[in-house]
């Protein structure tokens, strides 16, 4: 289906535009997570699929397929590389460009369910590494090299990386090679919720990068920022990623949204060889659909695409997803799941939720442009999602918190190490289902 040429404010709103931004569907609203991790040869710890590492992310991925009885094999169609394997009882593991490893979970009503399917499934990854991997949860791979290849080679990733390469002073390859996120995907159902979630997400974002940062070694250095990945994701496409511009506190934050995305530069066209694709600077979705590119015109379904391309710290779907979070160490993955899950749960929770960020004198709209750390409000917002994941008998949850609270206070120690080898060296493992279990 092709879209219309008309660029008026009803056509930008119109339910084909924000069909994939906000869906319509109810029920019991659940929560996922997707984490990735960092995987180094158990001997001599070269990162998955570089030189001196024993096993590559193709034979990983073909190994978790066939200790999975009827898991599904995605594979690019271009290359023939395998990208996704679909377990049977729900979740997938995949692949990112530069060999990180993602779990993506099923959706679950439950905490404790969340917690189990993950702990199972990283279990199977350790059968699948059989010994020959070491894992590390962590914002940014602290040993990759300078010039860290694409491990994934697939026809996409080739693609941006020559999209990244056009554009200067941007961290695009950065972001695909090195870095390391655990995101959370909560379910809001109803017109009013959706909107006030929505509000307080965006605004609790700001107010949670410091919290949960974990990201201080980088290409076999210490960082000079508090979180490497928060700094290369804020500099890595400035049409893709941040906030959206004017959709915090915005009357229809699904249209805020959809006009943000058709600025935000295109770099994958269907259909085109990958050295006739666009460039950086060169093709914004807008102008696309006004003017076609290369005798090609957008389609939904490019626009569909495209959404799935843009990397905002609030990725609107027809769930939240939350994306500024580093990776945690293991034993503390569950914990951002845990406090966005239940600080968005209801009405009366986000009511009390504004009123605690109210108290601490902290003006919600320059939250955005703010460089202060909001460190005063950590504390007060654990708390409050310890007492209702308590009264929700959501012990994992619960405990997944209150074990995250004393790992804020003991970061530093948790950082230091002589360099970025030994810190991988201390913080490794070959066992991520148990690490990941320890504090629940």
């Amino acid at each position: 289906m092709l879209f219309q040429n008309s660029m008026d404010p009803e056509s930008i709103c119109s339910r084909v535009w924000v069909k994939p931004i906000k869906g319509t569907r109810d029920g019991v609203e659940k929560i996922g997570l997707e984490m990735e991790m960092h995987a180094y040869d158990s001997k001599t710890l070269a990162p998955i699929g570089t030189e001196n590492s024993k096993l590559n992310i193709q034979d990983l991925l073909q190994r978790i397929a066939e200790i999975s009885p009827k898991s599904t094999i995605k594979y690019d169609n271009a290359t023939g590389l395998i990208t996704t394997v679909f377990l049977k009882a729900g979740g997938n593991f995949s692949a990112e460009p530069g060999g990180q490893v993602e779990y993506s979970s099923d959706p679950f009503e439950k905490i404790a369910d969340l917690s189990i399917d993950v702990s199972t499934n990283l279990k199977l990854l350790e059968e699948a590494s059989a010994g020959d991997l070491v894992f590390l949860s962590h914002g940014t791979n602290p040993i990759a090299q300078e010039n860290h290849p694409l491990i994934l080679a697939k026809e996409r990733y080739k693609i941006m990386t020559r999209y990244f390469n056009s554009a200067p002073n941007i961290r695009g390859i950065d972001m695909m090679r090195h870095s390391a996120t655990v995101q959370a995907n909560v379910d809001i159902f109803g017109d009013e919720n959706w909107q006030d979630a929505v509000n307080l997400t965006l605004v609790l974002i700001p107010l949670t990068a410091k919290l949960f940062a974990n990201s201080k070694y980088f290409k076999n250095n210490k960082s000079l920022f508090y979180s490497e990945r928060q700094e290369i994701w804020e500099h890595m496409d400035p049409t893709r990623s941040g906030f959206p511009t004017h959709m915090p506190f915005a009357e229809n934050s699904e249209c805020e949204y959809a006009k943000w995305a058709k600025k935000a530069y295109v770099f994958f066209v269907e259909g085109l060889p990958i050295n006739e694709q666009p460039l950086y600077g060169e093709l914004t979705f807008e102008n696309w659909l006004n003017n076609g590119y290369k005798g090609t015109r957008p389609t939904v379904e490019s626009w569909e695409t495209h959404l799935g391309t843009l990397f905002p710290h609030l990725r609107l779907r027809d769930f939240l997803e939350i994306r500024h979070i580093d990776a945690q160490p293991f034993e503390h993955t569950l914990a951002p799941a845990a406090f966005f899950s239940v600080l968005l749960k209801t009405r009366k929770i986000r009511s009390e939720v504004w009123e605690l960020i109210q108290n601490a004198k902290i003006d919600v709209k320059n939250v955005f442009q703010s460089n202060e750390d909001f460190s005063r409000i950590h504390f007060p917002l654990i708390d409050y999602a310890c007492s209702v994941l308590e009264q929700l008998k959501e012990k994992e949850g619960m405990n997944a918190l209150i074990a995250y609270k004393k790992f804020v206070k003991q970061k530093e120690e948790y950082w230091s190490a002589e360099n970025a080898l030994n810190f991988v060296q201390k913080n490794k493992t070959i066992t991520p289902s148990l690490e990941f279990l320890r504090n629940l």
